[in-house]
């Protein structure tokens, strides 16, 4: 009876991966026929449409991002690590501040940001827009859980013997044992920058300072899904590249040896 059950339990369970793998592809499915069997030469049509506006997107969306991810990864991680590790004034107050700003959804953050931007007179830039979107609470937070299982007190007091002041732990302690923690962070850091829409369309005004998921509520038909396919396949590329390194952060702390 009790193998019974766990075989019926099992084909439950199997069925409704099956079914939410089904529901979850359905759009990208959609997305790559609308596009068109002749996808690179539509691709191609679209970079010469309009004096090539697609390429300046392109472009800008690849400046963002990548500019971005440079700040972002790094301040999250050592933000993390400092919270985690470094005895530090207020320290529980900074990492309740870190949670709470996590759960603030980015509509509301976007007015307050639009307001600092102005203020350095860098609003309608791209350069305005990555000092906007460099703050990633999320990482931050999520870099603090990683370095408080992967280094121990035990680990640290080690270090400190050894002469390793606060500097040194990060450097000869925390970045050897961060390898996969900088590919979550970089993968979902990465993601988001990508298809971000709402922060820059409130920085952004200029068609020419567009991003390309920006650029997609100004196309019209198959240009549409074409822009929509070249916004998945970096996000799938980066996942590839990254597959491992993310399966062994998700779960270091999931088992002790």
């Amino acid at each position: 009876m009790t193998q019974l059950t766990e075989k019926k339990n099992s084909l439950l369970i199997k069925l409704t991966l099956w079914a939410l793998t089904t529901v979850v592809l359905l759009p990208f499915l959609w997305l790559i026929k609308t596009a068109g069997p002749n996808y690179l030469k539509n691709v191609s049509d679209l970079f010469h449409a309009q004096d090539g506006i697609a390429l300046v997107w392109l472009k800008n969306s690849a400046v963002f991002t990548l500019g971005t991810l440079a700040i972002t990864v790094l301040s999250s991680i050592t933000a993390g690590f400092v919270m985690a590790i470094l005895d530090i004034p207020f320290r529980k107050t900074m990492i309740v501040i870190t949670l709470v700003t996590m759960l603030i959804p980015i509509t509301a953050m976007a007015m307050p940001l639009y307001v600092l931007v102005d203020q350095v007179h860098l609003n309608d830039t791209i350069f305005g827009l990555i000092l906007a979107s460099s703050y990633y609470p999320f990482g931050a937070f999520l870099s603090y859980l990683y370095f408080t299982s992967a280094m121990p007190s035990d680990l640290v007091g080690m270090g400190r013997v050894d002469g390793l002041g606060d500097l040194g732990l990060y450097w000869h302690l925390g970045i050897p044992l961060s390898k996969s923690l900088w590919s979550i962070v970089t993968f979902f850091s990465f993601i988001s920058l990508w298809n971000s829409y709402q922060l820059p369309k409130v920085l952004l005004s200029d068609p020419m300072h567009s991003t390309l998921p920006m650029g997609v509520e100004l196309l019209f038909g198959n240009g549409t899904a074409i822009v929509g396919v070249m916004m998945l396949i970096p996000v799938v590329g980066l996942y590839l590249l990254s597959q491992r390194s993310i399966e062994r952060g998700i779960f270091s702390g999931a088992v002790k040896g």
